[in-house]
C-alpha cells in the first residue's frame, strides 16, 4: 500500500455536526429498509480504525478520529455483514478541490475493515463522487455511495447511488465486532 496522507474534512462547527446528524438519520432510515434487522451505531469512536504509517497495521483504539465511520450497521441482529459509512454532507469544507476529497474517501475507506463500505454525499457532489473509482486494490469490494438530499421543510432522504460490493474481512476484524457489540448498547436497532 502506497504511502499517503489523507486530507481531513474541516468539520466540528455546530452547523456542520447538525448537518452530519441530520444526514446520519437520514442513512440510518435507508439502512433500517434495506438490512434484515440491522444494529446502527452513531460515530462508533470505541471502534475507530488506524493506520499505523511505519508497519500499515491495522488496529481498533478508543480514539476520536476524523477517520471513523459515522455511522456503522451490523445486519442480521448483529450477525451478519458489517457496513461502515462515512458522512460528507452538504458543501465541502475543508478541501482544496474535489479531487482532494476524493482522495480522502479512498484512503478512509479502504483501510477501515467493513463488508461493505459507503460514503453519503450532498446531492450536489454525488454525481461527482459516482464517477470515481472507488474499488479495492485487489478487485474484491466496492465503495458504495449514497446521495443525501436535504429538504427545508422535512426530514433529508437517503439513497444509493451505487450500490457497495462486497469488501474481505480477516475473521480476526468479526471477532473484533462481535466484541465492540457486547461492551456497546446499539443506537438503533429493530425490537421484535
Amino acid at each position: 500500500m502506497p504511502r499517503t496522507k489523507a486530507v481531513q474534512p474541516a468539520m466540528g462547527s455546530e452547523a456542520g455536526d447538525i448537518q452530519v446528524g441530520r444526514a446520519a438519520n437520514a442513512v440510518a432510515e435507508l439502512l433500517m429498509r434495506k438490512l434484515i434487522a440491522p444494529i446502527i451505531y452513531f460515530e462508533p469512536k470505541a471502534l475507530t480504525h488506524f493506520q499505523n504509517a511505519t508497519t500499515y497495521e491495522h488496529a481498533f483504539l478508543p480514539l476520536d478520529s476524523d477517520k471513523a465511520p459515522n455511522v456503522l450497521a451490523i445486519d442480521r441482529a448483529g450477525t451478519g455483514d458489517v457496513h461502515a459509512i462515512h458522512i460528507f454532507p452538504g458543501p465541502i469544507r475543508g478541501f482544496k478541490n474535489l479531487k482532494k476529497m476524493a482522495e480522502f474517501i479512498q484512503i478512509f475507506l479502504a483501510t477501515f475493515p467493513s463488508h461493505f463500505k459507503y460514503v453519503a454525499v450532498g446531492s450536489e457532489i454525488s454525481d461527482f463522487v459516482s464517477k470515481q473509482q472507488l474499488f479495492a486494490e485487489d478487485g474484491f469490494g466496492r465503495v458504495g455511495v449514497i446521495e443525501i438530499k436535504e429538504n427545508p421543510t422535512a426530514p433529508p432522504e437517503a439513497r444509493i447511488v451505487i450500490q457497495a460490493e462486497r469488501f474481505r474481512v480477516e475473521p480476526k476484524w468479526i471477532e473484533k465486532f462481535d466484541n465492540f457489540q457486547k461492551k456497546t448498547p446499539a443506537d438503533r436497532e429493530t425490537r421484535g
